[in-house]
């Protein structure tokens, strides 16, 4: 869903606060059992279960468990250690902390985890929707599948792959490319957060969507939209010849010992493309990580560096603050280039290269929550930045 949603159902929520400062962080690359664990998990993992019934654009958010307990995968260390205040970032956990329905922050720099707390009663092994911050793993995947050679290029029209939805389309219909539906600039008619209602009573999602009426020319204007991106999901799926769930596990989950807890799909079995993807906050940061690296994992090249180019470049300026590039947001703050992954109601994996931070949050959007989305902008401006007392890389 996006990233601004607007009316979500929502009502009165309230629990104890209960919270967790652990002082930690990770080794700079996977070890040994690590790698073997993540190889299996890939080979093994469970699609048909890990979708479940699911049948909707926007799901609840339900708790799910990981459990796999990756401790040892981290190490401690302490801020001082990584060139940051611990008192400054402390503060600015605390005042975040305020917002009742956040569930986790965690820092890291160097490539260790140097801050990790969670609030009202999450914890590690919890695992949440992280929503549009999917279109992200998306953007991953989809040039994973291009550097093999399953998709010829980000520039194939979408109608090559997908040539049952475009039997009557229009000429201009038929030029829209996979790189216009990541750059949200299909043309497609679609209203965020409105659309998806009545996409998801219809029994062939991606045919609705490619249904609707093209507004613009592919290519000229930006509307985001989460159609755009299931469609890009079933893309994938055709060209691979594997369910985006099994793709993801393979090539890019596997490598780095993630599984995901829960991912929806659409009544013809198309994985959601880019929301109700379910993930630890930890393994949030290993993505992170990731492309901080420039798609290397324990010097493996796991996402192509192109991919990574692509998310730090900006295609649509949104605002003053945001633009979009491809799947990602960009944005500059006190003078430091960054991008981020940003899924409604406070899923953010922000890459701040200058600084070797990954900064990661989780909030809780469920029916019975009343959810605030954080201002991360603040917290890196006021509080994480100025906690800096080394220069980065």
């Amino acid at each position: 869903m996006s990233v601004r949603k607007q009316g979500a159902r929502r009502i009165a929520w309230a629990v104890p606060l209960l919270s967790l400062l652990a002082l930690a962080g990770c080794d700079e690359a996977p070890t040994s059992k690590t790698r073997a664990t993540a190889a299996a998990s890939g080979a093994t993992v469970d699609c048909d279960r890990i979708a479940g019934n699911g049948r909707t654009f926007y799901e609840s958010n339900p708790t799910y468990t990981d459990p796999r307990d990756d401790g040892e995968e981290w190490s401690p260390t302490t801020p001082e250690a990584q060139g940051l205040d611990s008192a400054l970032l402390r503060r600015g956990l605390t005042k975040l902390g305020n917002n009742a329905s956040l569930f986790s922050v965690l820092v890291v720099r160097h490539d260790r985890l140097v801050a990790e707390r969670y609030y009202h009663g999450s914890g590690e092994q919890q695992s949440n929707n992280i929503h549009s911050a999917s279109k992200s793993v998306l953007q991953a995947l989809v040039h994973i599948a291009v550097a093999k050679g399953d998709i010829g290029s980000l520039d194939d029209p979408v109608a090559d792959y997908l040539p049952e939805y475009f039997g009557k389309a229009s000429p201009d219909k038929k030029k829209i490319t996979i790189r216009h539906l990541l750059t949200m600039k299909s043309g497609l008619d679609w209203t965020e957060d409105s659309t998806e209602s009545r996409i998801e009573r219809t029994s062939n999602w991606v045919r609705a969507i490619l249904g609707r009426e093209l507004v613009s020319v592919p290519g000229t204007t930006y509307n985001y939209s989460s159609g755009n991106t299931h469609v890009v999901s079933a893309v994938l799926q055709k060209a691979t010849r594997m369910s985006t769930c099994q793709f993801a596990h393979q090539y890019l989950f596997g490598p780095m010992g993630i599984t995901a807890e829960h991912w929806g799909r659409d009544p013809q079995g198309v994985f959601s493309g880019g929301y109700n993807l379910y993930l630890t906050p930890r393994e949030m940061a290993k993505f992170g990580r990731l492309y901080l690296h420039d798609g290397k994992w324990g010097g493996r090249q796991v996402v192509p560096d192109g991919a990574v180019r692509a998310a730090q470049t900006r295609t649509t300026q949104v605002d003053d603050a945001f633009a979009y590039s491809e799947g990602w947001w960009t944005q500059t703050i006190s003078e430091r280039s960054m991008y981020f992954a940003w899924g409604y109601g406070g899923q953010f994996v922000h890459v701040i290269p200058s600084a070797d931070i990954v900064l990661v949050t989780s909030e809780n959007t469920s029916n019975d929550s009343i959810n605030k989305e954080i201002d991360s902008r603040e917290f890196i401006r006021d509080y994480l930045l100025p906690a800096i007392t080394r220069p980065g890389p």
